[in-house]
C-alpha cells in the first residue's frame, strides 16, 4: 500500500513498462513514484491542474497526461521525468472526465469531457486538432483499442460511439438492442480490440462485438444502489468491474452471465475488527456499517444479508455462533455467523460506545449507562456519570471494568445474576481510559488518552509502557496471556511481551490516519485495521 498521499487519492496508472504509477489527491498533488522497488522512490513531485479524473501514459512510459476539473486548464502533458511540458490540452468549457493516448505510433491524444465533447489531439507536441459532440450528456470514458486502429467513448447519455483511431472520423455505435438503461459511466477494449466491455449505473456489465455492435452477453449484479458498475479493466480473459461501493468482480468473459467471483472492501473508515479463532475468520465494519467477513488465510471476503444498522458501528465482538454489534442508532444486534445475516435490533436506550461479552453475558457501555444482557435480553441497566468510552468482562464474568472519560478511572463492578455491584475504582491514569481487554487467564490491560498502556494483576499494577504518541484505539491479548497488541491514533501498531517489557515490536504508520482495530490472529501473527479503509495481517518477530 502506497501512503505517500497526504489527502484522498483521486486517480492512479500504471505505465505500460511497469515500473512507474502515476497518482494524485484532492490538493492537486501528483506524484509519480517507483512501483517495483520496496522503498517507493518518488521520480517526479509536482502539483498539476487541480482534481484529476484520468491519468494516461504513452506507450514508452516517456509522457503522461492527465484531465480533470482544473483551476486554470482542463488538462496537461508532460514529461514523466522532469514535468516540462509536450503540448497543451485546450477546447474543453467544462472538466474532462477521461482521456487515453494511442498506444501506437503515430501517437493521438483523446478526451471526453463533461461539455458533451471529444477533443482530439495530435503531437507531440499535442495540439487541438478537432473536435466531436455526439454525446448529448457527460463523456464518461474514451479509450483507444490496444492495436490502435479504433477509439470508442462513452456516456451518460447510454451510448457508445466508435471512431477511427487515426483521425477521429466516426466508425459506428454499439446497438440499441440490449442497450443500457443507465448512464455508462465505464468501458475497456478486449486485448485483440475485437470486443468492447461496458459498465453501467443500470448494475450491468456488457460484451459488445466492436465490429458489428451487437451484444454478446450481459452480467447482471444485484439491485441496490451500490450495485452500479463505474469501472472496468479487462486483463486476459478475465473482466475485473469495480462497483460503487467498491467491490470488485471477476467475469470470464467465456462464461458471463454471473460473476466468478467478488472481493469486497471497505471505501470508508474501518471502526471495529474481532477475530475468530476457530474459523481463522476475521470481522470489520466501516462508518458506514458496511460489514464483512474475511478468511485469513486467503484473502476472501464475504458481505452480509439483510438491513444493516442505521448508524455506525461503535463496537463488534464474535460470541459463540453470533457476531455482535453495537451502534449509533442506539441498538444492540446478535447476527448469525453462520449464515451472514443481520440480526434484529435490541433498543438499548443510549448511544453505545464499546461492548465486550463472555459466554451468553454481553456487557454495553453507553454515555449514560452500563447495560447487562444474558442470552441476548437486557437484564439491568446501571446509570453512570462519567461518560463511559470502554468496557470489558472478565473470563469468568464475574467482574466488569469501564473506562471513564471524564474521571480518567477504571471503574470496578463485581457481576452477579445479571446485577452489577460498584467496587473500588483503580485510578492512576492521567487520561480517559480508552481502551480495556482481559486475557485469558485474567489480567487486565488498559490504555488511555494520554498514550499510557498499563497491566494490572488484580488491582496491581505489574507493568506501564509509554511508547506511542498518541491515544490508545485498541487492545488485544494473544492466547498465550503474554504478548499484548495496542493500536493508536498515531497511525502505528505495537506488539509488547510481558516476558520482554523492555522490547517491542513497533509498526510504524500501519495505517495512516489511525489503527482502529487490533486482533492477535497466533503469538506470531497480528491483524489490523484502521482509517486509510483497509485490513492488514503482519508477521511479528521479536
Amino acid at each position: 500500500m502506497y501512503s505517500e498521499h497526504r489527502y484522498e487519492t483521486t486517480c492512479a496508472r500504471l505505465a505500460p513498462s511497469g515500473f512507474y504509477v502515476c497518482s494524485t489527491d484532492k490538493s492537486g498533488r501528483l506524484l509519480i513514484w517507483d512501483c517495483v522497488g520496496t522503498d517507493k522512490v518518488i521520480k517526479l513531485d509536482k502539483q498539476t491542474i487541480g482534481t484529476v479524473y484520468d491519468i494516461a501514459w504513452t506507450e514508452d512510459s516517456k509522457r503522461v497526461a492527465v484531465g480533470g476539473a482544473g483551476r486554470e486548464k482542463m488538462g496537461e502533458v508532460f514529461l514523466f521525468d522532469s514535468g516540462s511540458s509536450v503540448g497543451e490540452i485546450t477546447g474543453h468549457a467544462q472538466p474532462i472526465t477521461s482521456l487515453d493516448i494511442k498506444q501506437t505510433r503515430p501517437y493521438r491524444l483523446a478526451t471526453g469531457s463533461e461539455d458533451f465533447k471529444l477533443n482530439w489531439f495530435e503531437g507531440p507536441p499535442f495540439k487541438f486538432k478537432a473536435s466531436t459532440t455526439q454525446h448529448t450528456r457527460y463523456v464518461n470514458c474514451v479509450r483507444f483499442s490496444p492495436d490502435g486502429n479504433k477509439v470508442f467513448t462513452a456516456g451518460s447519455d447510454k451510448k457508445c460511439f466508435i471512431y477511427d483511431g487515426k483521425d477521429c472520423k466516426p466508425i459506428g455505435e454499439l446497438s440499441s438492442e440490449g442497450a443500457h438503461t443507465g448512464s455508462i459511466f465505464s468501458a475497456a477494449w478486449s486485448p485483440d480490440s475485437k470486443r468492447i466491455a461496458t459498465a453501467s449505473g443500470d448494475k450491468t456489465v456488457k460484451i459488445w462485438d466492436a465490429e458489428s455492435g451487437k451484444l454478446l452477453s450481459t452480467t447482471a449484479f444485484g439491485n441496490d444502489v451500490s450495485d452500479q458498475q463505474v469501472g472496468l479493466l479487462w486483463q486476459g480473459s478475465n473482466i475485473f468491474s469495480v462497483s460503487l461501493q467498491g467491490a470488485v468482480s471477476t467475469i470470464d468473459e467465456n462464461n458471463a452471465a454471473t460473476p466468478s467471483s467478488v472481493q469486497h472492501g471497505h471505501n470508508k473508515i474501518i471502526t471495529s475488527l474481532s477475530y475468530n479463532p476457530s474459523t481463522d475468520k476475521f470481522y470489520t465494519c466501516d462508518s458506514n456499517s458496511y460489514l464483512i467477513e474475511w478468511e485469513a488465510g486467503t484473502g476472501r471476503t464475504a458481505e452480509w444479508k439483510g438491513k444493516p444498522h442505521a448508524g455506525p458501528v461503535a463496537a463488534l465482538k464474535v460470541l459463540g455462533d453470533k457476531l455482535v454489534t453495537v451502534a449509533t442508532d442506539d441498538t444492540i444486534r446478535f447476527n448469525s455467523l453462520d449464515s451472514r445475516e443481520y440480526g434484529q435490533g435490541v433498543d438499548l436506550g443510549g448511544q453505545p460506545s464499546a461492548l465486550d461479552g463472555a459466554g451468553n453475558v454481553v456487557v454495553v457501555a453507553t454515555h449514560e449507562a452500563i447495560v447487562v444482557l444474558d442470552n441476548q435480553n437486557i437484564v439491568s441497566k446501571l446509570p453512570v456519570k462519567y461518560d463511559p468510552c470502554s468496557i470489558a468482562i472478565s473470563p469468568d464474568g464475574s467482574e466488569v471494568v469501564v473506562g471513564g472519560k471524564l474521571d480518567n478511572d477504571i471503574h470496578v463492578y463485581a457481576l452477579s445474576g445479571g446485577v452489577l455491584t460498584e467496587q473500588p475504582p483503580i485510578q492512576g491514569h492521567r487520561g480517559s481510559v480508552s481502551a480495556l481487554t482481559y486475557s485469558k487467564d485474567g489480567k487486565l490491560a488498559a490504555g488511555d488518552g494520554n498514550r499510557e498502556i498499563k497491566v494490572y494483576e488484580g488491582r496491581k499494577e505489574v507493568v506501564s509502557w509509554v511508547y506511542h504518541t498518541s491515544k490508545i484505539h485498541a487492545l488485544s491479548w494473544a492466547s498465550d496471556n503474554t504478548r499484548l497488541v495496542s493500536g493508536s491514533v498515531d497511525s502505528s501498531a505495537i506488539v509488547w511481551d510481558l516476558s520482554q517489557p523492555d522490547t517491542r515490536v513497533h509498526i510504524k504508520l500501519a495505517h495512516q490516519g489511525g489503527v482502529r482495530g487490533v486482533a492477535f490472529r497466533n503469538s506470531s501473527s497480528v491483524i489490523t485495521a484502521g482509517e486509510d479503509c483497509s485490513a492488514k495481517l503482519w508477521d511479528i518477530k521479536f
